[in-house]
């Protein structure tokens, strides 16, 4: 399976690696046929040499300038004071390698889950931020649209939530309630906030709506490699 992707999104660098990502034990828990491996292994494991970002944050990189209709780099895009949102940026847990290009970006906040509950985010006032986002992190919160609806609730009125989550584009998504745990980063060193309560399928932007918000999107550099979802207050 290719992907057509010759420049990164993020830095425009063109050197570009790919890494066999997933593991046995993981493919057999969650009975991934050979074509899932094939275009998870791509979203996880392309990567550009030049900013080590891989296609999922190329991707969320390339969701968040398609608000703005820009045509440059995510480096450019954020150092742009024309272009990047003045309303503020709140990432939740660093979203791949995209923290150091967000930060220049005025009014930015870093808050890191599970320190911060993505479920109760008491400390983030009412409508503080224009953009919310966070990259494959969902898929670990016990209660996700709770989750999602505090994310509605700190976004001011036409604010947009950016993220992504693992998704099977060939099935529907299901709560692991009752499976064998199953976890993500090290597997052989499973932290409890890795732990995979729900495992992501087609219909993951229904979520969206049922926490509040108005409009649901997805956007797309290659697919099924590379998804990201697009919530508008």
């Amino acid at each position: 399976m290719q992907i057509e992707l010759n420049r990164c999104t993020v830095c425009g660098g063109s050197d570009h690696t790919l890494s066999k990502i997933l593991w046995p034990e993981l493919i057999a828990d969650w009975k991934l046929s050979t074509e899932e491996v094939n275009y998870i292994d791509i979203q996880q494991g392309y990567s550009c040499r030049k900013c080590n970002c891989n296609l999922r944050s190329m991707t969320l990189a390339s969701a968040f300038m398609s608000l703005s209709d820009f045509a440059g780099t995510f480096t450019e895009f954020c150092s742009n004071p024309t272009s990047a949102p003045s309303g503020g940026v709140l990432e939740i847990n660093s979203a791949g390698q995209l923290t150091p290009f967000l930060e220049r970006i005025p009014g930015y906040r870093l808050v890191s889950y599970p320190e911060v509950d993505m479920q109760n985010m008491a400390a983030i006032g009412n409508e503080t931020f224009e953009i919310v986002l966070h990259s494959d992190t969902l898929e670990h919160i016990p209660d996700p649209v709770q989750a999602l609806r505090e994310c509605l609730r700190v976004l001011k009125p036409g604010g947009q939530l950016l993220y992504t989550v693992p998704i099977i584009v060939g099935r529907l998504t299901r709560r692991r309630d009752g499976l064998s745990p199953s976890y993500h980063g090290d597997y052989k060193n499973p932290r409890a906030d890795h732990l995979v309560v729900t495992e992501y399928g087609a219909d993951a932007w229904c979520q969206l709506l049922e926490a509040g918000f108005a409009a649901a999107s997805i956007f797309s550099l290659s697919y099924p490699h590379s998804l990201a979802l697009i919530g508008k207050k």
